[in-house]
């Protein structure tokens, strides 16, 4: 445990240490007007040289060295281009010469009124042999520094006046404050969909975090969550704050719709009306819209409105916002009513009901009332009273009579109302006396016609005839017959070899006719137009082998000690069915169950396909 504790003490302690920086300042190597030269070096985790000194010559700096001594580490400056060979040494007093080890990375290489600034870092210890090892530390180093005597960047004697020796020294540098956590509100208030960049905090270089300590920092695109708290850190100078800024996050979106307008809709014109809604969570405000017509102001979450007589109906909304929007709108519709006036001209029969009361006299009859929606209403009623007739009729028929659209079949009084000229009723009364007539059915059948009183049918159904009776009323006969047909029918066949019909066999080609006679007695004809087909079959001269026979339906027929070739599928009638090439099978497939014939050249075969 102790050496674990130790451990950890010690790694403390060389972060700190590797953490510290040692600096020698700016040191000046030569003042003269025009030719000054500077170097300034910092070791901390690595090398970092700042040298100047006259853009228009070649100049050098040398270190840990107090003479041009042999193998000395120095860096020269030699072009007025790109340094592709920074980092040199020199062996004795000569030009030096580029290291094959470039350890040097040019960070910045600027010329500015004549002076040339080369900035240039590398590691503490390279491990090349020709470079000088530095040390984060205290202490001095010696440098050596020398530029052209004139403008040039060819490496050439210098001269007395063009070179030195001076000593730097590294000092500590302190590094820089902790920076104290930044400024800002503690609460911020934003609305649906805000991202963290969003978030407001007083500092440098700020960073939030989703902790007070630790964690890594935050993408500034992150939507922000209501009710969260946020750590904002400041950095100066290259240091994080410690302490964090904390800032919880409230979340407002834009209120919802107002439940409902509370108010008339249907009102009686008297020059103003009042509207309210209740109070909306989350709202600051309302937005009402008045319909044309009406011209009113709102209080919140109260709409005054005055309507001109002209208006008769439209629409007054409202809708709840805040900063972070508006509600959709809720909407009333309301109509404006007058009142009532009008003068009823009647013309009616016998009497008038109006307003709950009957009136059988002319007259003019006042009313004052409301209409549906409450409003006055004045109505002048001008009443003429007509009255009825009533008229008798006497009428006798044979076995119903029509009257006024009705059928009427038996003896009695009916009555009718109709309408008099003025529009009143008339009321007309029937005394009818009905005479039966007579009906006799007759029921016959014939084969093909049938002739009836003078007329021929062809057809089966019912027939009517009408007589007169010695009342002078109609005698009806059905007469309900039933034609049967005598039928002729044609037939075309082919076959093959030998036709058989009702145990008669037909050889030859021709017209063949058998005469029957139906059920009902009647002629019937059938003619064959008969086709005798030469099959060249003889099925007795088998040389080919088919199976299985019988065969499945939709099964293929195996075919055997035959060559492939053409085969052709007949039923027993002659009919082709089917026609190919086959190999070693034919295929059924959709043939029904039943006996067929399979030719294949001039030899053919019977098959049986079943169920």
């Amino acid at each position: 445990m102790k050496n674990n504790l130790l451990f950890l003490i010690l790694l403390f302690a060389a972060t700190i240490v590797k953490a510290q920086t040692y600096t020698t300042g700016v040191v000046s190597l030569s003042s003269t007007a025009g030719l000054a030269m500077t170097a300034k070096i910092d070791v901390g985790t690595q090398v970092t040289l700042t040298l100047t000194g006259p853009s228009a010559r070649w100049f050098a700096l040398g270190f840990n060295a107090t003479s041009m001594g042999n193998g000395e580490d120095v860096v020269g400056v030699h072009t007025s281009g790109t340094l592709n060979s920074f980092d040199a040494s020199i062996g004795g007093y000569s030009a030096p010469t580029a290291d094959p080890q470039q350890n040097w990375t040019i960070v910045s290489d600027a010329v500015a009124s004549g002076v040339r600034t080369v900035i240039a870092t590398r590691a503490l210890n390279t491990g090349d042999a020709n470079d000088h090892i530095f040390t984060a530390s205290t202490g001095s180093l010696g440098l050596i520094w020398a530029r052209a005597g004139s403008n040039g960047f060819s490496y050439s004697y210098h001269g007395s006046s063009n070179r030195g020796i001076t000593t730097a020294n590294f000092t500590l540098v302190p590094p820089p404050p902790t920076p104290a956590a930044p400024t800002g509100s503690s609460t911020q208030t934003f609305c649906t969909g805000a991202v963290l960049s969003q978030l407001s905090a007083t500092g440098t270089s700020i960073q939030w975090y989703a902790s007070a300590t630790g964690g890594t920092p935050l993408n500034g695109t992150s939507v922000l969550n209501n009710g969260t708290t946020y750590y904002a850190s400041q950095t100066v100078s290259g240091v994080e704050s410690t302490n964090r800024l904390a800032v919880t996050v409230v979340i407002n979106t834009a209120p919802s719709s107002p439940t409902g307008i509370t108010g008339a809709a249907h009102f009686c014109y008297d020059g103003s009306e009042s509207y309210t809604i209740t109070p909306v969570s989350g709202a600051t405000s309302y937005v009402w819209t008045t319909p044309n017509g009406a011209t009113g102001s709102s209080i919140g979450t109260t709409l005054n409105l005055l309507f001109s007589p002209s208006f008769v109906s439209g629409t007054v909304s409202v809708l709840a916002q805040n900063t972070c929007g508006q509600s959709p709108a809720v909407v009333l519709s309301i109509n404006q009513h007058l009142a009532y006036a009008n003068t009823l001209n009647v013309s009616s029969c016998n009497s008038y009901s109006f307003n709950g009361q009957t009136y059988t006299q002319s007259g003019t009859y006042p009313f004052q009332g409301t209409t549906v929606w409450g409003c006055d209403s004045t109505v002048v009623l001008n009443l003429t009273i007509v009255q009825a007739y009533n008229i008798n009729v006497n009428e006798s028929a044979c076995g119903n009579f029509v009257w006024n659209g009705q059928s009427f079949s038996q003896s009695g009084v009916y009555i009718d109302t109709l309408q008099s000229m003025s529009g009143c009723d008339s009321i007309v009364s029937l005394n009818l006396t009905v005479v039966q007539a007579y009906t006799t059915n007759v029921t016959e059948s014939a084969c093909g016609s049938f002739s009836w009183n003078g007329q021929s049918f062809w057809q089966s159904g019912v027939y009517i005839d009408s007589l007169q009776s010695i009342s002078g009323c109609d005698s009806t006969v059905a007469l309900n017959l039933t034609i049967h047909p005598i039928t002729s029918t044609l037939i075309d066949s082919t076959v093959f070899d030998v036709f058989t019909w009702n145990g008669q066999e037909y050889t030859t080609s021709a017209l063949h006719t058998q005469f029957f006679t139906s059920i009902y007695g009647c002629d019937s004809t059938v003619t064959i137009d008969l086709t005798i087909v030469d099959s060249g079959l003889n099925e007795y001269e088998e040389t080919f082998l088919v199976y299985p026979n019988p065969l499945n339906e939709n099964q293929s027929l195996n075919i055997s000690g035959i060559s492939p070739g053409i085969f052709r599928l007949y039923d027993l009638n002659g009919s082709e069915l089917r026609s190919g090439t086959f190999s070693t099978q034919i295929n059924l497939e959709g043939i029904q169950p039943g006996m067929y014939y399979v030719l294949i050249g001039s030899q053919r075969k019977r098959i049986t396909i079943v169920d």
